[in-house]
């Protein structure tokens, strides 16, 4: 169908649409292939194919002042975020008379990443396919790879803390974890699995494209307060504290949840314990298991017999140990020591020295800008 963007609100344009009804989106005066999907949103366009996730998700957006907390919570490299918004206007015809175009009413659109490689599950079905060793099933950089993302979306989304890039700070210089808003309300995406951690294409000489977690519909935003020391991430058993804490999957009252995580510690029952950063974090410990063996139960011992880097067999140890019931409070911790093992394996390995990561391939982007500027 014809249509007229609406530049005066978007930097945004739609570029087409395809048979299973996905709009591509471009930003203006950008060329290449497209970047952006476009998420229509029936409630404006007069349709009469409303939804309650449309009429949802344009309440939040423009009639509760939630729309800037909205779209920085989608706002983070390692997460499907929200880059924009259209406002298109199609055409329905010309007048009889003055032979003018005639538009119909607006169409609302929300812009957001494309993932233009697909997700962890497609891969793992090719390899399905194909005849890798039981012992080192995918590229241990790609593993990294997925791990360290993995890692930097849920710190983000659970301790409100993002790593900067430091252009101008000295090469080695250890970067900074800071936070984004000091009133942040812990997430827990409830559903890190192979089907929701998607890529993108390299968009320079980095090895892989970014991963990005995405698919929060199983999300909880939780009324918890992180504490400010960084370097704490589990307390005493003993100690009564907060912890950011959700149902399985749908939702219970704050006070339910405290009474299951006090009863629940003698009653072993996995289903009743509330879901926390633990179950996240075993989440992610899971997800890389598979990576490294093609199997789906993980097995410390099974884990032990592969042929990757003492590193990373000890990081996802840590990661699937049974645990969700220690009270973990952040994530920050972990994810430092994680990259500690990174950076050892990336500068003391052939495979970490040949890899290049997204920070390799923006630094000479970035001195690049710089000296077309001088």
């Amino acid at each position: 169908m014809p249509f007229i963007n609406d530049f005066n609100t978007s930097d945004f344009e739609l570029l087409y649409e395809t048979e299973q009804g996905i709009w591509f989106a471009t930003k203006r005066n950008e060329y290449g292939f497209p970047k952006y999907i476009a998420q229509p949103l029936r409630i404006l366009d007069g349709s009469g194919q409303e939804d309650a996730e449309d009429a949802a998700f344009h309440k939040l957006m423009y009639n509760s002042n939630l729309g800037d907390a909205i779209a920085q919570i989608f706002n983070h490299e390692n997460i499907i975020s929200i880059a924009g918004h259209i406002k298109t206007h199609p055409f329905i015809g010309t007048a009889p008379v003055a032979g003018e175009l005639q538009l119909s009413r607006p169409r609302n659109y929300i812009v957001w990443d494309y993932c233009d490689a697909g997700n962890l599950s497609g891969i793992f079905l090719c390899m399905g396919r194909s005849r890798s060793p039981p012992d080192f099933y995918l590229p241990e950089s790609l593993c990294w790879h997925v791990l360290t993302s993995l890692l930097n979306s849920i710190t983000y989304l659970h301790d409100g803390k993002r790593l900067f890039l430091d252009t101008k700070a000295p090469a080695g210089g250890e970067r900074q974890w800071l936070p984004v808003d000091q009133d942040w309300n812990p997430i827990l995406h409830r559903a890190i699995e192979p089907m929701n951690i998607f890529f993108q294409h390299p968009r320079g000489s980095e090895t892989y494209g970014l991963c990005k977690l995405g698919n929060f519909e199983h999300a909880a935003v939780t009324n918890h307060v992180i504490s400010p020391d960084d370097e704490a991430d589990v307390v005493d058993e003993d100690v009564e504290v907060s912890i950011a804490m959700a149902a399985r999957r749908g939702f219970e009252s704050l006070d339910t949840l405290r009474h299951k995580l006090r009863t629940s510690v003698t009653a072993d029952t996995a289903d009743n314990y509330p879901y926390t950063i633990a179950d996240e974090l075993f989440s992610v410990g899971k997800v890389l298991f598979t990576m490294m063996t093609g199997e789906n139960s993980p097995s410390s011992d099974k884990l032990s017999m592969t042929r990757y880097s003492a590193g990373l067999q000890r990081v996802v140890m840590d990661l699937l140990k049974p645990d969700s019931r220690r009270k973990i409070t952040k994530v920050l911790p972990r994810t430092k020591m994680v990259m500690d093992y990174y950076r050892e394996w990336k500068n003391g390995t052939e495979e970490g020295k040949n890899y290049k990561d997204i920070e390799d391939g923006m630094l000479p982007r970035y001195e690049a800008e710089m000296e077309m500027k001088i």
